[in-house]
């Protein structure tokens, strides 16, 4: 239903009127009582920090925006996802306070950027709507409009060229995953010191729309397809992370990593699961996804958070000796605010 765009924002219906439209868009006479009538407001808004002192804000309470692009749940979700994690490992003590200070930090961004695409999403239906007369407040006009989209003249043709670019423009609402994809955190809880390469998005086309897997300190796991030596099933690299523990990725001639984890978990009282990745390891890449995703060598490391967002990563072993450790052990106190 598309209100007439005369009639301001101040009428309201009657529950007798609500009562007969149901009835009437249904099709059918059923028993419908509306039992109250409220207004709901287009909201574009953030706020400028989701945290103070012990109090954290979190979902519609801190990002308001329209249904558009399907974000609201979502976003709501992994707020709760970055935080639970966090307030976990503090309560623990397995955490310093410090930590709690990089959820702002992180989904601040992430919340201004929705409630831009969404509302933007929600600008672009008026000139679909707009295109085939719907703005038009007579029944006479919009019967125009939908003639002129039928004539074989000039104005005919602007008229669904207008119409066409109006829907294809939509792929961003339908078909957009960068918007949720291609976050990057950066904070205390990301470590990006020495780290080569880059988060990957500077090539995007449109960052918005495409999303760009990278495996660079502040961005989401991304998902590959790994099997176990003797194939039974598929698993994703998102299974085997996350679930209240730091993951350790690795593979081949990355033992070090694994002696470094083992017993840096028990040094800082946290689970670090390794995860190796190769020929003769505990996963098989059986697509050769994850070479092509990783940025890093074989004997490389990608260490991934609870949350499974990257929170750094190493190209390679530079150095025998103690060298993994003491780098995971200063990685993993500067994460965890130690």
């Amino acid at each position: 239903m598309i209100p007439d765009a005369a009639a301001g924002f101040d009428v309201i219906g009657t529950k007798e009127q609500f009562e007969k439209r149901i009835k009437e868009v249904v099709g059918e006479d059923l028993d419908v009582t509306v039992k109250s009538i409220s207004k709901w407001h287009i909201n574009e808004i953030c706020a400028e920090t989701f945290s103070r002192g012990n109090v954290f804000g979190l979902g519609d309470a801190v990002h308001r925006h329209p249904p558009t692009n399907g974000l609201g749940s979502n976003t709501c979700i992994q707020d709760a996802y970055n935080l639970a994690w966090k307030v976990a490992y503090v309560l623990q003590g397995k955490a310093g306070p410090g930590l709690l200070e990089s959820y702002s930090v992180e989904r601040v961004p992430v919340g201004m950027g929705v409630i831009r695409r969404a509302n933007d999403g929600y600008r672009s239906l008026k000139e679909i709507s707009e295109s085939v007369g719907f703005d038009k407040g007579a029944i006479e006009e919009r019967q125009a409009v939908a003639k002129e989209l039928e004539a074989n003249t000039p104005e005919g043709r602007a008229r669904r060229q207008r119409l066409q670019a109006a829907f294809e423009h939509t792929k961003h609402e339908y078909q957009g995953l960068g918007i949720e994809m291609n976050q990057v955190y950066k904070s205390s809880a990301v470590f990006t010191e020495g780290v080569s390469g880059d988060d990957g998005l500077a090539a995007v086309n449109d960052p918005l729309f495409d999303y760009a897997p990278s495996t660079y300190p502040g961005r989401r796991l991304p998902h590959v397809w790994l099997t176990k030596p003797v194939p039974d099933s598929l698993i994703s690299t998102h299974d085997v992370a996350g679930k209240g523990r730091f993951t350790l990725f690795t593979g081949i001639g990355g033992d070090a990593w694994g002696k470094a984890a083992a017993a840096l978990g028990t040094e800082l009282g946290i689970d670090v699961r390794v995860v190796t990745i190769g020929y003769g390891q505990e996963f098989h890449d059986p697509y050769f996804d994850w070479a092509r995703i990783r940025g890093v060598e074989e004997d490389g490391a990608i260490l991934v958070r609870p949350d499974r967002f990257v929170a750094w990563r190493a190209n390679s072993i530079l150095e025998e000796d103690d060298w993994a450790a003491r780098t995971l052990r200063k990685v993993l106190k500067s994460v965890l605010a130690k």
